[in-house]
């Protein structure tokens, strides 16, 4: 490669660099003024501790996906942090993500996701691998509302009558989520909203009261 190449590709490397760090100081500005009033503190990085639980949740999250600020709000018994994302530097598309924390859940690695017209019985995901695809032919109404991914006799202890009907009950119940140990997650397919912020948090909450013990 011929020097000048590698100058003007450094020259990129460099201002790509700079976009991200100014985009998000300035993204950091508008979500405080979305997520502060709701008691969220917005951070550049995602820390450690959440990172994990990140991980177990979402293993093909990788460097396509870039962080451009995490909201994070925490009581002392519940941790809630809100993820905001975009796909690439070049444009305006994104997902944000919920991440639940709190010691009164205790649960396998699961996956739950609500039926629709559209869903298939079986879905193209990082789990497929992992985990077992679950019916509940003993239960016709949970089964013709969810399906279920984990281990199989673990999942089918930790959702129990009364915690399946808890689910097939619930209004505010997410159309995606997994749970992990002490953690729920959750995807949705925009960036950080003002018009959905606070709906999507009330989603966060209602997974993490539907997967509480004791049930």
């Amino acid at each position: 490669m011929e020097i000048h190449h590698v100058i003007v590709l450094l020259i990129v490397v460099v201002l790509a660099l700079l976009s991200q760090r100014y985009g998000n100081k300035g993204r950091i500005q508008e979500l405080k003024k979305i997520v502060e009033p709701l008691g969220f503190d917005v951070k550049r990085e995602l820390d450690a501790k959440s990172s994990e639980y990140v991980y177990h949740h979402k293993l093909h999250m990788g460097l396509w996906m870039y962080i451009r600020a995490v909201c994070i709000a925490d009581n002392g018994f519940t941790r809630i942090v809100a993820m905001d994302l975009m796909y690439r530097l070049d444009d305006e598309l994104g997902k944000h993500y919920f991440l639940g924390i709190d010691s009164a859940i205790s649960a396998p690695l699961i996956v739950i996701k609500r039926r629709t017209p559209s869903t298939k019985s079986m879905w193209t995901a990082s789990w497929e691998d992992v985990l077992f695809q679950l019916d509940f032919n003993d239960d016709p109404e949970f089964d013709k509302k969810f399906i279920v991914r984990g281990e199989t006799e673990e999942t089918r202890g930790f959702l129990n009558p009364k915690r399946r009907k808890a689910l097939c009950e619930a209004t505010d119940v997410p159309d995606s989520f997994s749970v992990y140990g002490d953690s729920v997650f959750l995807e949705f397919d925009n960036m950080i909203e003002e018009a959905t912020f606070k709906q999507n948090l009330g989603k966060c909450l209602a997974a993490i009261r539907l997967v509480m013990d004791p049930y």
